[in-house]
């Protein structure tokens, strides 16, 4: 590699770096109860060898009534054992591999204009800046796929099954990537055996723990809706491949998947991947052939979902389109440079400037400050009574109060969903979640109560006993929760 080639893709590098770890543990505002989940059981097994539930060294995690591939939990670990239990350490490994996916695209492309793209994309950005097992399986699935094109065909095979340890989709996904790379490329049978083999005793432990994984596959799959299924499964392949989708609002069903008014490509993009896609095309290559399959296929999970768009479940089209585009701003060069510069600019204003007015309430912003509230007040109170509405306290109690796993583990409660969606655990310690009902429990003395203005109504905050402890509102001036203490 020439010097002026390598100094460019350092400086490439770490502008990504610095993108996926400016403000790492407030971007995005809020802290989601699967992110406190991953951390906590990391922090589990740091002191104790052993999962929330007791388990020992588990492949598999449950999670709040759904059954997670422990991958992400192992690599967070040594983030927790050097940085503590904290946000920071629990989005840093995918951060760091979302930086080195940067490397892994300039070795797949030799085309600096795609990693610099992977660098300063929305999507990348925001899946890297969170605890996302799918960023993870995209580093590991991409690195596997250079690995078999340069013919390193075990160490492939070791990355391709880690997909499958590290996130659910990768269980769909991951063998019909294999199926096409075999395809295309056709290699040796012979060279294939100990890969294969290798790859089969990698799927022993996730097979062997098949029986406890089917959590909330029924909830989640369109199979277990009524209506027109062809007609559903072909509307969500094709709003994943829309205008709105890629380039104005990215998944518009969930907000903790994508940023507010903006897509997850810059908006100057529209011209750049239509134009590498049309090269591709035209040069119908193995390289083109790949390209175009790994983008069919990888809306595929998400289409067969229940939601209408999934930013994570998709998130596999980041690289083909990223090659893309990369190959058509090879063609424009500084004539383009400029639009892509503002939309830069405009891309970080919104996201690490104004993005918490909008969502703050999605990503269960109220939990940390609520908490640090109370802290300091409860070896004076019996118990506490935590409104259940945002969903799943309990991880958020045992994560910012780093509780002692082993005492956890000893006193777990979890009451599993009979229908197959997400649990919940009613108490630990002196505290109940549940919603508060004020008219019930205002006479229960030496209690904390945190409720919305709902549950605790300004106007019923009267009782002679009654302290006001705090209040917590939204980066948008609205109010989240309420906490008073009755003495």
């Amino acid at each position: 590699m020439k010097m002026s080639r390598l100094i460019i893709l350092v400086f490439i590098t770490i502008l990504g770096l610095i993108l996926r770890l400016f403000y790492l543990d407030s971007r995005p505002v809020g802290f989601t109860w699967d992110e406190a989940a991953l951390g906590y059981n990391a922090y589990s097994l740091l002191k104790t060898g052993k999962d929330e539930y007791g388990k020992v060294l588990p492949v598999v995690f449950k999670s709040f009534g759904d059954y997670k591939p422990g991958l992400y939990i192992y690599f967070t670990v040594p983030t927790v054992k050097f940085f503590g239990l904290n946000e920071f350490a629990t989005r840093l490994p995918s951060a760091i591999l979302g930086t080195l996916l940067i490397l892994v695209v300039y070795l797949l492309t030799k085309n600096l204009y795609a990693p610099l793209l992977l660098a300063i994309n929305p999507w990348a950005i925001h899946f890297s800046r969170g605890a996302w097992e799918a960023n993870i399986a995209l580093f590991l699935t991409t690195l596997a796929v250079l690995l078999f094109i340069k013919r390193r065909y075990l160490y492939s095979s070791l990355f391709f099954g880690l997909t499958f340890w590290t996130y659910q989709g990768a269980k769909m996904f991951t063998p019909l990537l294999i199926l096409t790379l075999l395809i295309i490329y056709r290699p040796n049978i012979k060279k294939l055996i100990l890969p294969v083999l290798l790859g089969l005793a990698m799927l022993i432990p996730l097979i062997l723990n098949f029986g406890s994984q089917s959590g909330r596959l029924k909830v989640f799959s369109v199979f277990s809706y009524s209506g027109d299924l062809v007609r559903g499964i072909t509307q969500r392949y094709l709003n994943h491949l829309s205008p709105k989708y890629l380039f104005m609002s990215g998944d518009w069903s969930n907000i903790r998947h994508s940023i507010p008014y903006y897509g997850y490509f810059h908006l100057p993009e529209i011209i750049t991947i239509l134009m590498g896609m049309i090269i591709l095309l035209r040069a119908n290559n193995q390289a083109a052939k790949l390209l175009i399959g790994w983008l069919l296929l990888a809306i595929l999970p998400s289409a067969l979902s229940r939601d209408i768009v999934s930013g994570v479940r998709s998130l596999p089209m980041l690289i083909p389109l990223v090659i893309m585009s990369g190959i058509g701003l090879s063609k424009l060069k500084f004539f383009y440079s400029p639009a892509l510069l503002l939309s830069l600019i405009l891309f970080v204003d919104l996201y690490f400037i104004h993005s918490p007015f909008f969502t703050a309430k999605d990503m269960l912003y109220p939990y940390k400050e609520a908490l640090q509230i109370i802290e300091p007040y409860l070896k004076d109170y019996n118990r506490v009574i935590f409104t259940d509405k945002l969903g799943q306290p309990y991880i958020y109690t045992l994560f910012y109060y780093k509780i002692d796993p082993i005492l956890y583990q000893s006193q777990n409660k979890f009451v599993d969903n009979a229908n197959g969606d997400v649990g919940y655990v009613p108490s630990f310690e002196k505290f109940v979640f549940q919603k508060v009902d004020w008219r019930t429990q205002r006479g229960d003395s030496l209690t904390i109560f945190v409720g919305d203005s709902f549950e605790l109504p300004e106007q019923d905050m009267n009782p002679v006993n009654l302290v006001r402890l705090g209040e917590v509102y939204y980066p948008s001036g609205l109010h989240a929760l309420r906490i008073v203490a009755l003495k």
